[in-house]
């Protein structure tokens, strides 16, 4: 057994032990996974039932909670990889505008089609929730954009909502916000982040405590990003509880050490901000080079 694979493993029963020690503990993951279909060899990441079995075993490791999931086909698909005795999926009703053969052709293929892309929301079962409706103004007008999945989650005396979101690729942080060639996608980001304010005002106005994670494909760690500063705007409440997710974290460590600044996060109300066990927020190791992305999860006391 490798290294990464121990590590993954100890990080799990950290987290186990966590919970079983409090029954009120909660965890939260993010993950997305990467054109996950329903079927074998579909779409542009083809995959075998060994694919599907390798991304299962990863989330049974996780022990999560919750678990906000992107670039997903449908439930079907989801259900491949959590299994529907132990979860139940909520995902976004985005029309599905992409069928097996109608998608736009997978960059660097010939032949491979893009599958329809939803984020949603796995929650284990027992776990008391209500489902939202989808936050279709996320996306605008723009049809190919993905919108959020809303649940309202209940837990003790906890009540707080929960929003996937999976924001526009292409304009990543502040060399694409000057590049001409990406001008289109940054305003399709920029209009995606305002709205996304809205969403936090609105929640801000009925009190409703929150958590919106996923992949904001926006480095919003970084010095004086205008994203950040929209959606961390102190009138708003709001925390970024995965801005120093890799303080003393040796690169070697990191999920992946090609980028030093992530793109997935997870942010809170701050009424939720004290209830956060800042030492179990991790960015899980990768063990394989697909999913593309690296798993965030922390715990909610």
């Amino acid at each position: 057994m490798n290294t990464k694979r121990l590590f993954s493993l100890a990080i799990s029963f950290a987290i186990a032990l966590v919970s079983s020690i409090s029954a009120e503990s909660i965890h939260i993951a993010a993950w997305n996974v990467e054109h996950l279909n329903e079927d074998n060899d579909a779409g542009c990441i083809p995959r075998t039932d060994d694919d599907y079995d390798y991304i299962a075993g990863r989330i049974a490791d996780l022990n999560a909670d919750v678990v906000a999931i992107q670039e997903v086909e449908s439930a079907t698909a989801a259900y491949r990889v959590f299994p529907e005795s132990e979860w139940l999926i909520v995902m976004s009703d985005r029309p599905n505008n992409r069928g097996s053969d109608s998608g736009a052709i997978c960059w660097g293929t010939e032949d491979k089609r893009l599958r329809h892309q939803a984020t949603g929301i796995a929650i284990r079962r027992g776990i008391k929730f209500d489902t939202n409706p989808s936050y279709a103004h996320l996306a605008g007008d723009n049809p190919n954009q993905r919108w959020g999945t809303d649940v309202t989650i209940h837990t003790g005396n906890l009540t707080f909502r929960v929003l996937s979101v999976h924001l526009a690729s292409g304009c990543w942080g502040a060399e694409q916000d000057v590049d001409s060639d990406r001008s289109n996608i940054c305003t399709t980001l920029r209009g995606q982040v305002a709205r996304l304010a809205e969403w936090i005002k609105q929640r801000d106005a009925n009190n409703e405590a929150f958590v919106i994670l996923g992949d904001f494909n926006r480095r919003l760690a970084t010095t004086d990003d205008w994203a950040a500063a929209q959606l961390l705007d102190p009138d708003h409440n709001t925390t970024l509880v995965t801005a120093n997710l890799r303080e003393g974290v040796e690169q070697a460590d990191w999920c992946d050490a090609r980028y030093p600044d992530l793109i997935d996060h997870i942010l809170v109300s701050n009424t939720l901000v004290e209830r956060i066990n800042r030492d179990s927020i991790v960015e899980h190791p990768r063990i394989r080079e697909s999913p593309d992305h690296c798993i965030i999860s922390a715990m909610i006391e």
